[in-house]
């Protein structure tokens, strides 16, 4: 007898929320388990785990708005957005406006004990700001002066005034994500030379000037026994096993692991839910991942597929790093592990770039024109073909021969 084969095709769509609201429910559960302890300091065992439920509750709705409004919006005002995040970076330095903590100088307050760190919008505006640049004309991929240079100025803004707050890891992430977004949209390699040779002295200054953290941070690499960090961080992953120790019976969580509700909650995660619960947490991110290329691959016009692989680029990097931090495979630097790491700013970004994810989805399914209310039908039409000869089209983020 021949069984008919099982057919079903996976929506997107479905495929991004379902693994969204499984880290969150997992970001809730871990939260708490990791930072209960913290009733010895706060008074109260839930504080952390309410906390991020308020974030929670935040970020959904920065998510609702973002699917509801249309993506293309952003092209038009990628400028001001990078001037707005310049500005908030600066701020963050003055004194009596930036809060000052462990040398660093990261937050603004915004009132009720609640901070908002910069740095974290800036991992989405360089991606609005790229891809508005690009998409605007896309034969300033072709030119030097009048394309390489301004874009690269842009990102080189972000990073600076993000390195001298100093944040090495989050500078040099802003660093890298924009210049893989430039190679993407079709920047020409050689263009890069010239700002290694300009920026490469000033980088020598800053590792000579900082070179004590520097090898304190790549000694985890080296001698992970060493690393305070590491070593407990690794006691917890090799004491979960296979299955865990079950949801709550951490030890590491102590007081002897630092920041196991933040950077280092995947170790949590591998000490109470073990190798299985590891697998299950990368798992979900492959899900997420997948279904935003699948969504980016559809996007409409140029602007949302570049925009698209930057936010998936994004999101995919910091998983990446996080996991690699934890398992000692990287070095040490304070990368968050996306939608399942305790905070505030960082989780409403990210759930920004899942809303303008779900826009692009949510567009890619309409039919109509290719314009909309709120900006102008000529400055979209020549965002896809100002300047490109007459026998190509920008078709997906590509460029196809016609």
């Amino acid at each position: 007898m021949k069984i008919p084969a099982f057919k079903y095709n996976i929506n997107a769509k479905e495929a991004l929320l379902s693994s969204v609201f499984m880290l969150l429910a997992l970001s809730a559960v871990m939260v708490f388990s990791a930072s209960a302890f913290h009733y010895l300091i706060t008074e109260d065992t839930s504080f952390f785990l309410k906390r991020q439920l308020m974030w929670i509750g935040i970020s959904g709705a920065i998510c609702y708005f973002t699917y509801m409004s249309d993506y293309r919006i952003l092209q038009k005002h990628y400028r001001l957005g990078l001037i707005l995040t310049l500005v908030m970076l600066a701020l963050v330095m003055i004194p009596g406006f930036g809060i000052r903590v462990n040398q660093s100088s990261r937050w603004l307050p915004l009132g009720g004990g609640i901070r908002f760190q910069p740095s974290e919008v800036a991992k989405i505006t360089v991606l609005v700001f790229l891809a508005g640049y690009i998409c605007r004309d896309p034969v300033r991929t072709r030119k030097f002066w009048k394309g390489f240079v301004p874009a690269a100025l842009g990102v080189g803004l972000l990073w600076g005034l993000i390195l001298i707050e100093p944040d090495l890891g989050t500078s040099s992430f802003i660093l890298g994500l924009g210049i893989i977004l430039m190679m993407i949209a079709g920047m020409r390699w050689r263009y890069f030379l010239a700002p290694v040779a300009v920026f490469t002295p000033f980088l020598a200054l800053f590792t000579y000037m900082r070179w004590d953290m520097i090898v304190h941070r790549f000694q985890g690499l080296l001698n992970p026994e060493g690393l305070h960090q590491l070593r407990h961080s690794l006691r917890a992953l090799g004491s979960g096993g296979l299955t865990g120790m079950g949801v709550g019976a951490g030890m590491q969580k102590l007081r002897y692991l630092p920041e196991a509700h933040t950077d280092f909650v995947f170790a949590v995660i591998g000490e109470e839910m073990g190798l299985v619960g590891c697998l299950c947490v990368i798992a979900l991110f492959l899900v997420l991942l997948w279904s935003g290329v699948m969504i980016a691959r559809g996007a409409k016009d140029s602007f949302g597929y570049l925009l698209g692989a930057g936010i998936i680029l994004s999101l995919g990097m910091q998983a990446a790093f996080n996991i690699a931090v934890v398992t000692a495979s990287a070095p040490t630097k304070g990368i968050p592990l996306p939608l399942v790491t305790f905070g505030g700013t960082g989780l409403c970004v990210t759930m920004a770039q899942i809303g303008i994810l779900l826009s692009i989805w949510r567009i890619s399914q309409t039919t109509g024109p290719a314009y909309f209310s709120g900006v102008n039908k000529a400055d979209l039409a020549g965002a896809d073909s100002a300047g490109l000869d007459k026998t190509h089209q920008m078709d997906g983020g590509k460029d196809v021969q016609r």
